[in-house]
C-alpha cells in the first residue's frame, strides 16, 4: 500500500472515529458499485457502533434487492434527524448526488469524499480517491482492513458485488490480481459468487426484457460498425409497464457486439436532461469524450449528461463520437 494511501485511509478512519453519526450518500441512479458501497459504509459504520442511514435520490434496481439493508436506503432525510457526518460514496462529482439531495451533502458540518472516478473533483473536508482502484467496494475492503474489521457474509456480499459489477464481471482492463486477491478473501469471508451472479444477471422480470426488446429495436451501427448506438424513451418504458431503473446493465448489450469498440446508450430522463452512457475496447478512452460535456468516468465505462430532445442529442452526440473515434 503507497504512503499517500496509507495517510488518506488513516484521515477518514479518524474521522469517523471523531463523529457518531452519519448519512451515506452515492450517486443517481445507482448501480451496482455505488449499491455495495453505500450498504457497505453503513454496514461498517454500524460495526463500529456509530448511528449510520444511507439515502439515494433515486431507488435501486430490482436485480440488487438482494442486497444486505439495501431495503433501508431512504429518499428523503427525517427532518426531525440530525447527523454529524455526511459520506459520499462513487461519486466523481457532487452535483452526482442529485438535485434532492444537493444541498443537504453541501451543508453537512463534515464531509468525507470516497470514490475511484479519474475525473474526482474533490469536494469534501477529506477526499479519498483511488483512482486505479477497480471499484469503489475494493477501496472500502482496504478500510475493512485497516480498521482491523473483517468482513462479515453481509459486509462481503455487499463488497463483492460492487467489484462483480464494476469489472463487468471481471472482464474490464480494470480487473487485476489484485481484484482476485479481494474476491478471494471475501469468499472466505462468506460471499456467494453464484448466488450473487444469479441474482445480479439471472433475474430478470418480462417487464424488464420486454423492455430491453423494444431497445434492441433502436440499435444502429456506424464508422464501419465500430460504434453501436441505442436509445431509451420515456414512452418504451410505460409501453413495457417497466421502469427506468430497469434499464441498468443494458448498455452491456451493446458492448458485446464483436465489432464494437464504443457503444453508447442514450435515455430520456424526464429531466430535460439525455444521459449518455459510454462504454469502450482497447485504447479509446471515453471519460476524455465525456468530460467535453461535463461528465466522466473511467477510461472504458463513463456517462454525462446533455440538454435537449432525444433524437437531436443523439444525432450530435453520434457525430462528436465518430469523430473522436477517428480522430
Amino acid at each position: 500500500m503507497s504512503e499517500m494511501k496509507t495517510l488518506k485511509i488513516r484521515e477518514v478512519i479518524s474521522q469517523i472515529r471523531k463523529h457518531e453519526s452519519f448519512m451515506v450518500f452515492t450517486h443517481v441512479h445507482p448501480d451496482g458499485d455505488a449499491l455495495g458501497a453505500i450498504v457497505g459504509v453503513q454496514l461498517i459504520l454500524r460495526r463500529l457502533g456509530k448511528k449510520a442511514d444511507a439515502f439515494s435520490r433515486d431507488p435501486y434496481s430490482p436485480e440488487y434487492g438482494f442486497l444486505p439493508n439495501v431495503g433501508e436506503i431512504r429518499n428523503a432525510i427525517p427532518q426531525s434527524t440530525e447527523y454529524e457526518a455526511a459520506i459520499l460514496v462513487d461519486c466523481g462529482d457532487l452535483q452526482r448526488v442529485g438535485d434532492t439531495f444537493l444541498e443537504t451533502v453541501k451543508g453537512a458540518a463534515f464531509l468525507i469524499n470516497i470514490d475511484h472516478h479519474l475525473v474526482n473533483k474533490p469536494f469534501g473536508n477529506v477526499d479519498w480517491v483511488e483512482t486505479g482502484a477497480s471499484s469503489t467496494c475494493e477501496m472500502l475492503f482496504d478500510l475493512c482492513m485497516s480498521l482491523s474489521l473483517a468482513p462479515d457474509k453481509a459486509l462481503a456480499t455487499a463488497l463483492y458485488t460492487g467489484i462483480l459489477t464494476d469489472t463487468g464481471s471481471f472482464r474490464y482492463t480494470n480487473t487485476n490480481a489484485r481484484v482476485f486477491e479481494i474476491i478471494s478473501a471475501l469468499v472466505g469471508f462468506g460471499a456467494e459468487p453464484a448466488r450473487i451472479a444469479s441474482s445480479v444477471y439471472d433475474s430478470a422480470s418480462p417487464e424488464k426484457l420486454r423492455l430491453l426488446a423494444l431497445v434492441l429495436g433502436t440499435m444502429e451501427f456506424h464508422a464501419s460498425s465500430r460504434i453501436v448506438t441505442a436509445q431509451l424513451s420515456r414512452s418504451m418504458v410505460s409501453d413495457s409497464s417497466s421502469t427506468y431503473m430497469e434499464s441498468e446493465g443494458f448498455i452491456n448489450h451493446l458492448r458485446s457486439v464483436k465489432s464494437a469498440e464504443m457503444a453508447i446508450f442514450f435515455r430520456e430522463t424526464g429531466d430535460g436532461l439525455i444521459h449518455i452512457s459510454m462504454r469502450s475496447r482497447g485504447d479509446i478512452n471515453v471519460a476524455s469524450l465525456a468530460q467535453r460535456f461535463g461528465g466522466g468516468g473511467h477510461r472504458q465505462a463513463a456517462a454525462c449528461r446533455i440538454a435537449g430532445d432525444l433524437g437531436s442529442v443523439r444525432s450530435m452526440f453520434i457525430g462528436e463520437a465518430v469523430g473522436y473515434i477517428n480522430g
